[in-house]
């Protein structure tokens, strides 16, 4: 089962920094590099080094984030990244990032996940390693409709076969927050990967829980899912 999920994991880190530039492909043949700010009804604005625009989403073929191409900070010899965290009887609690949450008892830590890219405050997985769950806080000060466009097109260009299962509005931490579920196939693969995604606003930034596991799985880890990101809060500061 590890094979499988490995694949999925180079994947998912891939998607885990949203805030460096994109490529615009637009259907007459123009390259815009830039960064997504906003949407304004069927355009997408753009922020570039001559300033805001706005691209018609019809005009636009793709979106490609080159700089995003994952990182495996454990290179030999370096230590792995320090992260504060502790996990006890299922009660996880990470002082970097200043949050806490509960996960079954047979859930452990993973700093091989968490190695992969510095974007992670957090890499758990569950004790037969068919489900994992990684924590992203991001500096972000636009809205957080437009952080889930730019999370979707990520999916989209990391997998095969993108489909938007879900998309509500959800409470956690006491933030209004945003709940997506969606169905991925591995590049050059047949295998299919369900992610359940919580985006969590804060000022200037947000907090992305992503939940996956193959989708033959996915229905049996749901509720374990749920209940993970229903337990999630800030600490007292």
């Amino acid at each position: 089962m590890r094979k499988f999920l490995l694949a999925l994991i180079i994947g998912a880190v891939a998607f885990c920094i949203t805030t460096r530039a994109e490529e615009f492909q637009l259907k007459d043949g123009t390259k815009i590099i830039g960064k997504l700010i906003g949407v304004d009804g069927d355009a997408l604005v753009v922020k570039t080094s001559y300033g805001e625009i706005q691209v018609p989403r019809t005009d636009v073929i793709s979106i490609t984030f080159p700089e995003n191409q994952p990182k495996d900070a454990a290179k030999a010899g370096e230590a792995p990244r320090p992260v504060d965290e502790s996990l006890s009887d299922g009660k996880y609690v990470n002082r970097s990032g200043n949050f806490a949450m509960q996960v079954p008892k047979d859930w452990a830590v993973s700093p091989e996940l968490l190695a992969k890219t510095p974007a992670l405050i957090a890499a758990l997985e569950s004790g037969d390693e068919t489900r994992i769950l990684l924590v992203t806080p991001e500096k972000f000060a636009g809205s957080i409709d437009t952080y889930r466009v730019l999370v979707e097109t990520q999916l989209k260009a990391n997998y095969s076969n993108y489909q938007g299962v879900e998309q509500n509005e959800v409470q956690v931490d006491g933030q209004k927050g945003i709940r997506m579920v969606a169905v991925v196939t591995q590049k050059g693969a047949d295998t299919q990967y369900k992610f359940l995604i919580y985006l969590i606003p804060y000022e200037g930034r947000v907090v992305r829980l992503s939940f996956f596991t193959l989708a033959t799985f996915y229905n049996d880890a749901l509720p374990t899912f749920e209940k993970i990101a229903a337990s999630y809060h800030s600490l007292p500061k």
